[in-house]
């Protein structure tokens, strides 16, 4: 009986956060097992299911005198029931007997165990890919592609919950201190040194900054954002802003190519050029 142990205390099963799967059949074939011995060795009390409610473990085998339990059939109290109004006993010698025979018997090898493919694996397997140290956590939100590095800076695209049951709002902006690529994770705190204040899905957040020392290695060309224009001279032109959508920025570099009579480029988030334009271009 592998799990009897952890169904007697509330600290079983790593305090509840390691419950196995089919912890109730488990739980059904000791009940009845040792139920059988005890009654047969004159016990005054009988093992009982127990699903209790809150933190800790909720997978439990308590212990209730027989008249308590007086017109319950042995499935009955393989079952979760609901005696709040009887009190819950130790074990009486004979059913202490009971246990221990019961424990030789290798009731675990009842349980017939299905193995399935979960329904999630092919989306999973589809996404895979092998990871390099260094390498950005990537992730698409609202259709553009987002390169996540440890020292960035990300923004919010939708609320998420902080570790501390705040809500945090859309706009408000974060330092990227850790990340995870399988499964996809980013950890972020209110500034880059800070304790991590929440671990979210990265289509919750856009790039707002790809740190110094990876844009100084770089040559990614790739339209990543966040883009901004320059003229030929490599001058940032501040007036125009700055995108995080890549139609937006080329519509953008057309219209300052035609207004300044200059050549535009877009300049991406690790500070490479992706495209240019000429006024003549931009008719």
């Amino acid at each position: 009986m592998r799990y009897w142990d952890d169904m007697r205390t509330k600290y079983g099963f790593n305090d509840g956060g390691a419950v196995p799967d089919g912890a109730e059949v488990y739980r059904a074939i000791y009940i009845r097992a040792v139920n059988q011995l005890a009654e047969q060795l004159g016990s005054g009390v009988r093992a009982t299911a127990y699903d209790r409610v809150g933190v800790h473990n909720w997978c439990l085998i308590l212990f209730y005198d027989v008249n308590d339990l007086s017109g319950r059939t042995p499935d009955e109290l393989a079952e979760p029931l609901d005696l709040s109004s009887a009190e819950v006993v130790e074990p009486d010698e004979a059913m202490d007997e009971a246990i221990q025979q019961a424990s030789l018997l290798d009731l675990d090898s009842f349980v017939q165990v299905s193995i399935d493919l979960s329904d999630d694996f092919e989306s999973f397997v589809a996404a895979l890919y092998p990871v390099n140290e260094g390498d950005p956590l990537v992730a698409e939100v609202n259709g553009q592609p987002q390169h996540i590095y440890p020292g960035g800076q990300v923004r919010l695209v939708r609320e998420v919950n902080a570790f501390n049951g705040t809500q945090l709002p859309v706009g408000s902006e974060y330092a990227v201190t850790w990340i995870d690529h399988h499964p996809p994770l980013v950890g972020l705190a209110a500034q880059s040194g800070d304790p991590i204040c929440v671990m979210t899905a990265p289509d919750a957040v856009v790039v707002v900054e790809i740190p110094s020392e990876i844009r100084a290695e770089s040559e990614n060309c790739d339209p990543i954002p966040p883009f901004h224009l320059s003229n030929m001279d490599d001058e940032t032109l501040d007036e125009y802003g700055e995108f995080y959508d890549w139609n937006a920025a080329q519509i953008a570099m057309q219209r300052a190519a035609r207004e300044r009579g200059q050549s535009v480029q877009i300049v991406n988030g690790y500070s490479n050029t992706v495209t240019s334009c000429d006024p003549d271009e931009s008719e």
